[in-house]
C-alpha cells in the first residue's frame, strides 16, 4: 500500500479532483428525491390551494432543477471517468516501467533463473492490479462513503427513523456493486 500511495504522491491534485468530481457526481445524483419531496410536498398535495399558474410553474421549475442536477452529475460523472482513467494509466505505466527497469538490472545469472516471461506476467499482474484498485476505490468506495454522509444527513433533517432505513438500503445497494458479475 505504501509503494501505490508513492505512485500515486506524483499525481496527487489529479487524484483528489476526481475524488471531488466524484462527490458531485454522488451529491447531485442524490438530489432527485429531494426534488421530488419538494414537488409532492409543495405543489401535488396543495393542488386546490394553489392557481393553476403557480401550480404549473412550481412543478416546471422544480422539475428543470432537477433536470439539470441530473445533468451536473452526469458530467461529473464522465470527468470523474476521464480523470480515474488518466491515473490509472499513468500509475500503471510508471509501475510497470519500474518494474522492468528493476528486472533488466537484476544479475544476468539471476536474471537468467527467473524466466523472462514470468517477470513481465507478474508486472503485468501489478499493473492490472492497482488499476483496478484504483478505479474500485474511487467509482465505489469513495462514492459509497460519500452517498452515505449525503443520505445520512437528509435524512436526518427528515427524521432520525427514515435515515436508519435509507441507511440500510443504500448500504446494501452499493455492496451489490461489489459482488463480481458470473
Amino acid at each position: 500500500m505504501k509503494l501505490l500511495l508513492q505512485y500515486l504522491k506524483a499525481h496527487k491534485w489529479v487524484v483528489v479532483l476526481a475524488l471531488v468530481l466524484a462527490a458531485f457526481n454522488i451529491g447531485f445524483s442524490l438530489m432527485d428525491p429531494y426534488f421530488t419531496g419538494r414537488i409532492l410536498d409543495r405543489y401535488i398535495n396543495r393542488h386546490n390551494e394553489l392557481s393553476r399558474t403557480e401550480y404549473i410553474w412550481g412543478i416546471l421549475g422544480l422539475v428543470g432543477l432537477a433536470i439539470c442536477a441530473a445533468m451536473v452529475s452526469r458530467i461529473a460523472k464522465n470527468f470523474q471517468d476521464y480523470f480515474t482513467n488518466i491515473i490509472v494509466q499513468k500509475v500503471g505505466a510508471k509501475m510497470y516501467a519500474d518494474g522492468l527497469k528493476h528486472s533488466l538490472e537484476l544479475p544476468y545469472q539471476v536474471f537468467e533463473d527467473q524466466r523472462s516471461g514470468e517477470t513481465l506476467g507478474v508486472l503485468q499482474k501489478v499493473r492490472l492490479d492497482s488499476e483496478k484498485f484504483i478505479t474500485s476505490f474511487i467509482s465505489i468506495l469513495f462514492v459509497s462513503l460519500i452517498g452515505l454522509i449525503f443520505v445520512i444527513v437528509y435524512s436526518l433533517s427528515v427524521s432520525y427513523k427514515v435515515s436508519l432505513i435509507l441507511c440500510g438500503i443504500y448500504s446494501n445497494h452499493q455492496l451489490f456493486k461489489l459482488v463480481p458479475k458470473s
